[in-house]
């Protein structure tokens, strides 16, 4: 049975991880804090933002990964589709703005 997104966020963060370093293609390393894990479309998606990092443009903003689990280690790929990117971001958006509405 495959988890839900908030249940693999709390095992995240129950965990203490919530910083990943991802490596481009040119072998860079660069860090990104997680926001959230997002259902879509039957796909799971990391919310990531870029935490403080020599070259990183600085209007880089919010990344959205597509999301899968080899021997349950989290291995992310970069959506390059800015429509389904930006429907992820939409998704998350909501969902933050609905949880934020139920803590009042």
């Amino acid at each position: 049975m495959r988890k839900n997104s908030r249940d693999i966020k709390e095992e995240f963060f129950d965990n203490g991880i919530n910083t990943f370093t991802l490596t481009d293609e040119d072998g860079v390393d660069f860090e990104f804090e997680l926001l959230d894990f997002v259902d879509y479309r039957e796909n799971l998606y990391a919310v990531l933002v870029p935490m403080e990092n020599e070259g990183i443009e600085d209007d880089m903003g919010i990344v959205i990964m597509e999301t899968t689990f080899e021997n349950n280690e989290p291995v992310f790929t970069f959506v390059d589709n800015e429509n389904l990117a930006q429907a992820v971001l939409d998704e998350y958006a909501s969902r933050a703005d609905n949880d934020d509405f139920e803590e009042d």
